[in-house]
């Protein structure tokens, strides 16, 4: 007997607890219990990618309206170097250094030997090679690559459009470098963002209601490598004098049509 009284017998059909029953893990709760690494790390980046609109190449012109990294990074409270590693994971960023590093990165070479072979340090080395999976929980996203896929196209087409800009090719080069860049995040020379869309041969910007056909896109371009050859530079769309020379003049810019300073050599 203790001090509860007689022990009572159980009844038989008494539910027994089984001893499998499997303790409940022990330790502190998390703090957010829905926070995800790696999509938090993705919707970063998306952010960073949307800001910075216009991928950076230092072969190719950008405009000047568009914002820089350290802009960028100030907005979104974080450092510089993550957001240009984040636009060099996703293809929007390329300088020389970039693409010797990665070069050399997807040949074989360790760090070490990029690091002797540029004259670059550890930390330049690292900063200029994309994230992976492995070292930032960032993925391989398929809308990454597509991302890459486009750009690497879009600097090809511009590429052959500087080489034969002179030859009789040169419309046919020209319009493919329009087509290549519909949807690219454009902006006027009044700080208003511009995309387009192509339809056979007419182009159609999302500030004008009416297309722009292929033959209006033609005038403006001999009408712009004119006043290049001549004056050295295009200084804003009203030279063109063409139907949508506003919304046709920063995208001749872009692909490298005309330059808007006169370049002294």
């Amino acid at each position: 007997m203790n001090d509860f009284g007689p022990k009572r017998p159980m009844p038989e059909d008494a539910l027994c607890e089984s001893t499998d029953t499997v303790k409940a893990k022990r330790g502190r709760p998390k703090k957010k219990p829905d926070y995800d690494r790696e999509k938090e790390i993705e919707a970063l980046q998306q952010k960073v990618i949307d800001l910075f609109g216009e991928p950076f190449d230092d072969r190719v012109e950008r405009s000047e309206a568009a914002p820089s990294i350290r802009e960028i990074a100030k907005a979104l409270d974080t450092t510089p170097l993550t957001v240009r590693k984040m636009l060099i994971t996703a293809g929007y960023y390329s300088t020389k250094h970039s693409r010797e590093v990665q070069e050399l990165y997807e040949q074989g070479c360790t760090i070490q030997e990029i690091m002797e072979q540029t004259g670059l340090k550890r930390a330049s080395v690292h900063g200029y090679l994309p994230y992976t999976k492995g070292n930032y929980n960032l993925p391989e996203l398929p809308l990454n690559a597509e991302r890459r896929r486009v750009y690497r196209r879009r600097i090809a087409v511009c590429e052959r459009l500087m080489q034969e800009i002179n030859s009789p090719n040169a419309e046919e080069c020209l319009w493919d470098a329009i087509v290549a860049f519909a949807g690219y995040p454009f902006v006027t020379e009044k700080g208003l963002p511009l995309k387009y869309t192509v339809e056979g041969g007419e182009i159609f910007f999302n500030r004008k209601e009416k297309s722009v056909t292929r033959a209006t896109v033609m005038r403006a371009f001999h009408q712009a490598r004119t006043i290049q050859e001549s004056e050295g530079c295009v200084s804003g769309p009203k030279k063109l004098g063409t139907f949508g020379a506003s919304y046709l003049y920063p995208v001749f810019l872009r692909i490298g049509v005309c330059s808007k300073k006169s370049e002294i050599f």
